[in-house]
């Protein structure tokens, strides 16, 4: 696991346009694991605080797993944003961990 979450840990600060989004990878969560975007520019949204209030306006961010839907292969987020020779990486640190097929 620390093999891929360190290859993981190596994509914060990528940047990649996806699905005409402008975002950054800013963290990786090892629950998962999951990989945290986030975009760039763009519109503002309400940040809630840890009781659901509103708390300020920031960009938005999204978590997304490693594997894609089907759980056959990397998300495609994060392939894009990885590039090929990381997610081929990536991909061998997967199947070691027998987490794809």
């Amino acid at each position: 696991m620390k093999d891929l979450l360190k290859l993981l840990e190596s994509l914060i600060g990528r940047e990649a346009t996806v699905d005409g989004i402008h975002c950054e990878v800013i963290e990786i969560l090892e629950a998962g694991p999951r990989v945290v975007v986030g975009q760039m520019d763009g519109e503002h949204v309400i940040q809630p605080d840890q009781h659901g209030e509103p708390h300020r306006r920031v960009l938005q961010t999204f978590t997304l797993p490693v594997l894609n839907d089907e759980a056959t292969d990397i998300h495609p987020v994060i392939m894009t944003m990885a590039g090929e020779p990381l997610s081929r990486q990536i991909r061998e640190a997967l199947l070691e961990q027998h987490r794809l097929p």
